[in-house]
């Protein structure tokens, strides 16, 4: 087990190997309300969207009845730099999970019996979040 948590570490370090000096940067990700406002990293007008942020009890009720994306997707509009910053994180590991979903897909799809067919179609299929009106379907076609 120790072995693998030190290969899984060592991985997340080659593929952001700049993780560690932003950590202190991206803390107000995780709660807004207990990190330091004034970092070299972030830009003045992010600074100012945290302090309005920050000092706002609406958005402090939020933050503790919303999980973390839905509180910075509902302020996206208001706090349009901080949050957009904020989603580009959080939305980083959730695009990896969806590509390794996808080839998982594709390996199931495309065995040596289907080897020499065009997967595209089955993929998106697959793939698509989109659930079919079989009834629509069914009663456009005519035997």
């Amino acid at each position: 087990m120790i072995t693998h948590i030190s290969d899984l570490k060592a991985k997340f370090i080659r593929y952001f190997p700049d993780i560690d000096d932003k950590r202190e940067t991206w803390k107000f990700i995780r709660n807004p309300f207990h990190c330091e406002v004034v970092l070299a990293d972030v830009a003045d007008e992010v600074q100012e969207e945290l302090l309005e942020l920050k000092f706002n009890s609406t958005t402090k009720e939020d933050f503790k009845n919303l999980d973390l994306e839905t509180f910075w997707v509902k302020y996206l509009p208001v706090y349009v730099l901080i949050s957009h910053q904020a989603l580009w994180i959080l939305t980083m590991f959730g695009s990896t999970y969806l590509c390794e979903t996808a080839f998982s897909t594709l390996v199931a799809i495309k065995t040596k019996y289907r080897n020499l067919l065009n997967v595209e179609r089955d993929l998106r299929c697959a793939l698509s979040s989109i659930q079919p009106h079989i009834a629509n379907l069914v009663a456009k076609k005519h035997c």
